[in-house]
């Protein structure tokens, strides 16, 4: 009798049913097999002192206890703690604590797990008896104080070397490279040339400044390329910086070689060129418009602008040549972006154990675009549970939070009617709805109903619910307050305001705000994605990423950040989005 097929099923099934799959696939021998395997495997697990599966569970969602009267503004209350106050990190409770706020809305099972790095299983991390008095106790393993992976997440140091004629999106997709490798740990400033100019009293000059032939002009335009890519491998030569992007037109052989060569002097930094190419007239005509505004143009006749820029352009394309395989004998490695997004071609920039920046600006460049579009971040409807100043929870809105999804709706349907108003007669059947994200929380879910009823479009509002979306989780300390944390644990209230980014919430699911970054990760590239306008409708927490991410802010900034009461609007431009503020009627969370 051969046993070999039957240990792995058992093995994998264990305990009282690796009996029963051992008795009913095998006879005889076998069946004493299936049943010592089922027997041993039961023994081995009960013997791991209180090892649990991941729980699921349904709850109802409605909190008891009266609303009190509010003395203050709670916009900027937050369970992952807001404004400079609280930023827990992850451990486990001795109790059983309230698990609502995984609930997708009220009566729904939902599966608890834990976030972040390291198993719900792991020994140590499991929740130990009910303390006999009933009171809370935490009991925290020692390697979950801190977040054990650090937001710097690499070594590497890559070059960023942009290429291609003004107005075809460089400064856009540089600034876009900025925020989200910043984003995701990689340490990465941007250098500009046409920054480095103006700054040295050459902002304003007319088209003959970038004349091909005019060699005193070539000259200085060289020069100050150079100095910029040297700031840029002294910024690089720094431990802990990763990327420095050179945002120039570099639209020549020579001079790109001048570059490649550059950084070949300094070992351990690698070079990638990202080319921007459009020949598409609506594309070119938008950004042409939104290049009138930089500091070139400033005070400057509209007409009289644009028609020096294009001579500016033209000037530029009779030296400009397109990045080729091979220059000079060199293989080169990089990456074309053709008409906004809409074609994506590189060449040798594989990634690898020790090369993954390449794979993370190819990730970017796959979701952005240059289209003209708008981003909303608003705050859900005031929960029972921030009024009272509650960590957690998913509680439903208050009087004044429930008047908080029709000031969003009619502020939308304005929107929309000007976007439409707006749009060429031929256009307006191509115009979308604006999209709407939110989270599957009660305020979230009650919020969000009033955007589904009116629009001033024949089509329906998309509506898309995340559970990413729903706020940091404070684990163990859903339910209380600020106050009763200090109290009944000063050492945790300590170390909470010791590194509020990697500092997490203690408790099954507990969340830092490096882990809330992680988590928004996608929902972020979707942002980008978008064709058409957006929404956000969120916690302060996941506000505060959102508004980071859009800024630009330095991670460990992100706790300290404001939370407007009102909507935040960022608005593409030439070199990124400009961000404008919205006040509307409705308490926020």
């Amino acid at each position: 009798i051969e046993f070999t097929p039957i240990l792995p099923l058992c093995v994998c099934v264990g305990g009282s049913q690796g009996s029963r799959a051992g008795m009913a696939l095998v006879g005889g021998v076998g069946c004493v097999t299936g049943l010592a395997l089922g027997v041993g495997l039961t023994k081995a697990v009960s013997s791991k002192q209180e090892v649990r599966p991941r729980i699921v569970r349904q709850e109802s969602s409605s909190d008891d206890g009266e609303l009190k009267e509010r003395s203050k503004n709670h916009a900027n209350f937050s369970g992952g703690g807001g404004g400079g106050t609280m930023v827990p990190s992850k451990s486990i409770y001795a109790q059983s604590f309230d698990r609502r706020r995984f609930a997708g809305g009220s009566g729904v099972q939902r599966t608890l797990h834990s976030l972040g790095h390291g198993s719900a299983l792991e020994e140590n991390s499991i929740p130990s008896p009910q303390p006999r008095n009933g009171q809370r106790s935490a009991r925290r393993r020692d390697s979950a104080l801190f977040t054990q992976v650090e937001h710097r997440v690499t070594e590497e140091k890559l070059v960023i070397v942009m290429v291609g004629l003004p107005a075809r999106g460089k400064s856009y997709i540089s600034k876009a490279l900025l925020r989200y490798l910043n984003f995701l740990g990689c340490t990465t400033r941007l250098f500009n040339a046409g920054n480095l100019r103006r700054d040295e009293g050459k902002a304003g000059i007319n088209a003959d400044f970038f004349n091909p032939n005019n060699a005193a002009a070539k000259a200085q335009r060289e020069a100050m390329a150079m100095q910029c890519l040297e700031q840029l491998l002294e910024f690089l030569s720094e431990k802990g910086n990763n990327v420095g992007i050179l945002d120039a037109t570099n639209t020549t052989i020579e001079r790109r070689k001048k570059v490649r060569e550059k950084v070949a002097e300094y070992p351990g930094m690698s070079c990638i060129f990202l080319e921007s190419l459009c020949t598409d007239p609506s594309v070119l005509q938008e950004n042409y418009r939104l290049k009138l505004v930089n500091d070139d143009y400033k005070g400057m006749d509209a007409s009289e602008a644009t028609a020096d820029f294009e001579n500016r352009v033209q000037k530029y394309e009779q030296a400009y040549q397109p990045l080729e395989d091979v220059e000079e004998g060199v293989e080169m490695s990089y990456i074309k972006l053709i008409d906004a997004g809409k074609k994506l071609v590189k060449h040798k920039c594989q990634t690898s154990a020790r090369k993954s920046l390449p794979g993370h600006v190819f990730k970017l460049l796959h979701s952005i675009h240059l289209g003209a579009r708008s981003i909303f971040i608003a705050l859900v409807g005031e929960s029972e549970n921030s009024c009272l100043g509650r960590l957690g929870g998913d509680s439903p809105l208050t009087h004044i939070g429930s008047q908080r999804g029709p000031a969003l709706a009619k502020f939308l349907n304005k929107h929309e009617a000007e976007e439409l108003q707006a749009a060429e007669a031929a256009e307006k059947d191509k115009v979308e709805p604006t999209l709407v994200m939110c989270g599957t929380l009660q305020r979230h879910l009650h919020t969000v109903h009033h955007l589904q009823m009116s629009t001033p479009h024949k089509k329906k509002r998309t509506i898309l619910k995340f559970q990413r979306l729903n706020e940091l989780c404070v684990g163990g300390m859903d339910g209380l307050t600020l106050e009763e944390v200090e109290e009944l644990y000063p050492e945790e209230a300590r170390g909470m305001q010791e590194n509020k980014l990697t500092y997490r919430y203690p408790g099954e699911g507990g969340e830092s705000y490096q882990d809330l970054t992680f988590r928004l990760h996608e929902n972020i590239l979707r942002l980008e994605q978008l064709r058409g306008s957006a929404m956000v409708l969120c916690d302060p927490a996941v506000f505060r990423v959102f508004l980071a991410y859009f800024r630009a802010t330095p991670l460990e900034q992100i706790p300290d950040l404001e939370v407007p009461a009102g909507i935040v609007q960022f608005t593409r431009t030439h070199s990124g989005f400009k961000e404008d503020h919205i006040d509307i009627p409705g308490g926020g969370a």
